[in-house]
């Protein structure tokens, strides 16, 4: 089984280059290093492999075995003037590793099956949400959106790997309630994310017991008839900016923020991001997407890339 957001398929990659240009390190494994070796050695350029690619030392990840050099303007090592990849042209797709293959991609493997969607650090996925205005929808699918590989799964996700009668024994009833909060346009942007607080610490309250089923059922019940009186009362979002924002935290919460950073964490990193992209949600009309758009770039950027610095701030605020 496949789930994923339907945003999904209608991606295909611009070729801008920005990913290329980007601040973060891009890594490889040791098997990636070693057929990168060979592909240089075969072509007669040792010496330009021993350049570009920098075994790591010290403290590495799972996977990390080298990174790619920066080329003297700053981007990657293989980024060519036309935002083509030198590397990609010479060897093909299938030589590159895991993570220049998947961005924006961002896949999961979970009890439910693969579970994908992407990063809205990625510009042409930008493109693919700024002027929509229909909600974003989960689809299953017994076919692949798109080429993923056994590798570079972003995380897993097994609730009854929970402690036994504990709430996120029951996530993915979760994951949807959360989704479906965050969508109600009754209540403006920040409402949301003040009910999904308020209902992540009612959830975190609740002890472990038989009874735990009923009790979450009750909570979200309660839920849906308070987002049934605030549809009833007219949409509260204000046009593209607003709209953005809430495909930007459908997608977070896609991503499962609430899973691996637990209820509080995640609805306290939601919050404090929600008020980095209110932040720049300010001023005149001129700009105000553009502006709404940085900063739900830069937002992505640092989950993906500077995740636990991040989850300090959101714990210090």
């Amino acid at each position: 089984m496949f789930i994923y957001l339907d945003i999904v398929p209608e991606f295909s990659c611009a070729c801008c280059g920005s990913c290329c240009r980007n601040e973060w390190l891009v890594t490889v494994d040791e098997a990636g290093y070693g057929r990168n070796r060979e592909f240089f050695a075969r072509t007669g350029r040792a010496g330009e492999f021993a350049a570009a690619f920098r075994p790591l030392t010290g403290r590495r990840g799972a996977g990390e075995y080298a990174a790619i050099a920066k080329g003297p303007g700053g981007g990657c090592w293989f980024l060519r003037d036309d935002n083509l990849c030198l590397l990609h042209r010479e060897a093909g797709h299938e030589h590159l590793d895991g993570v220049c293959r998947l961005f924006p991609r961002y896949p999961m493997r979970t009890a439910r099956g693969v579970e994908v969607t992407l990063s809205f650090s990625c510009p042409e996925v930008l493109r693919l949400v700024e002027e929509r205005t229909a909600p974003l929808a989960v689809v299953r699918a017994a076919e692949a959106p798109t080429q993923i590989g056994e590798e570079g799964f972003t995380a897993e996700v097994f609730p009854r790997q929970q402690p036994l009668y504990g709430v996120l024994g029951y996530y993915f009833e979760l994951e949807q309630h959360f989704i479906d909060i965050m969508q109600c346009r009754g209540l403006p942007v920040a409402g949301r994310l003040v009910l999904l607080a308020a209902t992540a610490a009612e959830l975190g309250g609740l002890p472990p017991s038989l009874a735990i089923g009923r009790e979450i059922d009750g909570v979200i019940r309660g839920n849906y008839a308070r987002l049934d009186a605030a549809e009833a009362g007219g949409a509260k979002w204000d046009g593209p900016a607003d709209v953005l924002a809430e495909h930007f935290f459908v997608n977070m919460i896609f991503k499962k923020v609430f899973y691996l950073h637990g209820l509080a964490g995640a609805a306290r990193l939601l919050r404090a991001l929600g008020r980095r992209i209110a932040a720049a949600d300010v001023g005149g009309e001129a700009g105000r997407r553009e502006r709404v758009k940085a900063a739900v770039m830069a937002a992505e950027f640092e989950y993906c890339h500077n995740r636990e610095a991040l989850l300090r701030l959101a714990r210090a605020e």
